[in-house]
């Protein structure tokens, strides 16, 4: 048997103050049914193509329910709803994403339990994304390189002791801008930068590009056969040599088995079996 209805005065009063409030709010009675929902929920329900009017009475919880193929699978959103309003938790949190085809959007979604008449819990949706993508930002700021946007060189030694570790087969192209002798400070920066978009046309991912010195650019790839190593030095050799003559650029390749081959990729020596134009080295 259901509780009793809540008391209209009251039931008023709480949705008149949730109405105000710009998170998306949605007040659900004991069972979990939609009594009420705010009208910045309105709003966000009718922007992305919903009709806000037939969610009253809906279970909340079982259509809050994420998909999954494992039939034994606990879906923490509705397992923290019914949480709540079993009363075995005063309060739940979860953040979610919850993108746009044109525009990312995270969630942080709060039920807190409510002690009275025909009230359940009251869920709010507040709206992170601003706080999410100043993370993003920041951990893109401290694995990539400002210049190139490629990763850094912490991030590309990471990447690569992860593959590893792994255990698989792993090698690098190196692509060095500088004439043995000179310093790499001289390599105009518009030339790494071109070369830098040169890398990202011809390796896309799972490829790991990274800038590991002033002129010094790795395509990390994983799983690579000499040959296929052999023909990607090469396209990428031909590339450079049609995108400017007159461009320093010596690609070669080698295997990363272990952090010797990670210090040896700071040499100015030919490490590998191929350099520009195919030669071997």
């Amino acid at each position: 048997m259901s509780g009793p209805g809540p008391r209209p005065a009251l039931l008023a009063a709480v949705v008149a103050a949730l109405d105000v409030v710009s998170d998306h709010v949605v007040v659900l009675d004991p069972q979990g049914r939609v009594v009420h929902v705010n009208v910045a929920w309105q709003r966000f329900a009718l922007d992305n193509g919903g009709d806000a009017t037939d969610w009253i009475g809906v279970d909340y919880v079982a259509h809050s329910a994420a998909p999954c193929d494992d039939p034994g699978a606990v879906d923490p959103i509705n397992d923290g709803l019914r949480s709540v309003l079993d009363g075995r938790a005063a309060r739940f949190q979860y953040d979610y994403d919850c993108h746009a085809p044109d525009e990312l959007r995270w969630f942080r979604l709060l039920a807190v339990g409510m002690q009275l008449p025909g009230i359940g819990a009251i869920v709010t949706h507040t709206d992170i994304t601003p706080q999410r993508l100043a993370e993003r930002a920041l951990e893109h700021h401290a694995t990539h390189d400002a210049t190139t946007g490629l990763r850094n060189r912490a991030s590309l030694e990471q990447q690569m002791r992860q593959l590893v570790f792994e255990r698989r087969t792993v090698a690098a192209i190196r692509v060095d801008l500088a004439d043995p002798g000179t310093s790499a400070e001289l390599v105009p920066v518009d030339d790494i930068t071109q070369v830098a978009t040169v890398l990202r046309e011809l390796f896309p991912v799972p490829a790991v590009l990274g800038r590991w010195g002033t002129a010094r650019l790795l395509v990390v790839l994983a799983g690579a056969t000499d040959e296929h190593l052999d023909e990607s030095a090469d396209v990428l050799s031909s590339t450079l040599d049609a995108m400017s003559p007159e461009l320093a650029a010596r690609v070669r390749w080698h295997r990363i088995r272990d952090d010797r081959d990670l210090v040896a990729l700071d040499s100015s020596e030919d490490l590998s079996r191929r350099t520009r134009g195919g030669a071997e080295a």
